[in-house]
Order: C-alpha cells, then sequence, then structure tokens
C-alpha cells in the first residue's frame, strides 16, 4: 500500500481536477486559458452585435431612400397625366378647329352647297388615359410602410443553440445575443418590406414609361394637324408660296 506521506509518491500525482487538462495558453495555467475564452467570447459577441446594428441602419437608411423614390414617382406621375389630357384636350380642340377650316372650304367653294349640307357631328371626347393599376399598388405599399413601420415578417429564431443559451443565461453576454436576435428580426422586416416595395416601383416604372409613349405619340400627332391647319388657313387667305407640310400622316389618319 502507498505511503500518503511519500513525497516522491504524491509529486507523480494530480494535485487538483484540472491538472490533466491541456492547456492552451503561453502560461500554461488554466486561469489563463478561462480569461483568453472569455475575451474570445466577448469579442465575437461584441464584432456580432455591431455587425447586425450597421445592417440595421443600412436596411433602414435603403428603405427611407425607396420611399422618397416612391414619393417622387407619384408625383411625376400626375404631372405625366395633367399633360396627356391637355394633349388629349387640344386634339379635341383641333378637331374643332378643322370642322370650322371645313366649313369655310364649303363657303368659298359654294354657298349652296354648304347651306343644304348636314353639319358633321362632333367629335366624341376623348377619354384614352387607361386606369393605372401601378399606382394603386405603390400607394398601398406606402400605406402598408407608414401605418406597420416594424411588422415582422418571420421570426428568425435565436441565433444560439439552446445549450449555449443556458450557459450564459444571467450573464451580460445574454443581453447581448437578445439584442443581436431583435437586430435580426429587425432585418427580416426590413428586407421584407424593401422586396414589396422594389416590385411597386418596378411597376410604376414600367407604367410610367407606357405614358411617356402615349405622350409622345399624341404631341407627335397634335403637332402634325396644327401644322396642317395652318397650311390650310394660309391657302384659304391666298397666301403665296404656302409649302404644304411635311408630315400628314396623323391628318389623314395614318398610324405613326
Amino acid at each position: 500500500m502507498a505511503n500518503p506521506f511519500d513525497e516522491n509518491d504524491r509529486s507523480n500525482k494530480p494535485r487538483n481536477g484540472f491538472d490533466n487538462v491541456k492547456s492552451y495558453s503561453s502560461n500554461g495555467t488554466i486561469e489563463d486559458d478561462v480569461d483568453y475564452y472569455e475575451k474570445e467570447i466577448e469579442r465575437y459577441m461584441q464584432e456580432s452585435l455591431g455587425s447586425t446594428q450597421r445592417s440595421k441602419q443600412h436596411l433602414e437608411s435603403s428603405e427611407q431612400l425607396g420611399i422618397k423614390t416612391a414619393q417622387d414617382l407619384l408625383a411625376q406621375r400626375e404631372q405625366l397625366e395633367r399633360t396627356e389630357k391637355n394633349l388629349d384636350d387640344i386634339h379635341r380642340t383641333t378637331q374643332m378647329t378643322q370642322r370650322s377650316l371645313n366649313s369655310l372650304k364649303s363657303v368659298f367653294g359654294g354657298f349652296f352647297k354648304n347651306k343644304f349640307s348636314r353639319a358633321p357631328k362632333d367629335p366624341p371626347a376623348e377619354t384614352n388615359i387607361p386606369i393605372s393599376q401601378s399606382d394603386n399598388k405603390l400607394n398601398k405599399t406606402l400605406d402598408s410602410i407608414s401605418e406597420n413601420p416594424a411588422l415582422s415578417s418571420s421570426n428568425s429564431g435565436p441565433t444560439l443553440s439552446e445549450k449555449s443559451r443556458t450557459a450564459i443565461k444571467g450573464t451580460r453576454w445574454e443581453a447581448m445575443d437578445n439584442e443581436i436576435d431583435e437586430n435580426l428580426d429587425a432585418m427580416s422586416s426590413q428586407l421584407a418590406r424593401l422586396k414589396n416595395l422594389g416590385s411597386a416601383l418596378g411597376s410604376e416604372v414600367e407604367d410610367q414609361n407606357s405614358m411617356l409613349d402615349r405622350i409622345q405619340t399624341k404631341a407627335d400627332r397634335n403637332d402634325t394637324v396644327v401644322r396642317h391647319q395652318d397650311h390650310q388657313m394660309k391657302k384659304l387667305l391666298g397666301y403665296k408660296g404656302a409649302a404644304p407640310p411635311e408630315d400628314t400622316a396623323a391628318f389623314s389618319g395614318k398610324k405613326k
């Protein structure tokens, strides 16, 4: 039986429960290892928290920029709609002007023919501005963001496992981990809102491109008709050398 008071025997046995644990620190003590790993955990948590906070701020900035862009597009839509309406009004006016010019031609061409001929009917009012679906979609998206700015679309769940959360329970790391989870949930909500806003913006841009095409067509048509009517008026007034307009496609009813 070994002597418990033998120094040689005691030197060959571990003095505490940590003597057989491998140490990774330079000094080779368990306390230094614990301190090192605590610092590493602290650094990891701080970096994760800072990263999620910065990402959240970037998403907030992107969302505010998207909202500003949507508001500008809606204001631009109003201007385009007024422009298109004015072009339609001009077209109706040119139709009435053409009726008057035709009457003047009849007067100069033969009084009796004009007297017994039936007056042409007024042209129907044009309402060629289609109802926009993208406008309603964009307005609804902005209203949804305004009414529910912090609505989360999904819960991402905890970032740490249940075992890890139990290990840090009651420490400062638990509060940091909870804040990281809150930031991730907020980012998930922001990404969902940005996706909906981006889709609505894309639809609105496509719709306004169609409006611009219609406005260009109507502006070219009105320009052609006005130049043609100007030529008719000069002929009626006896202007010599009145050259015909180069483009009479709109007046003749041909599509451009």
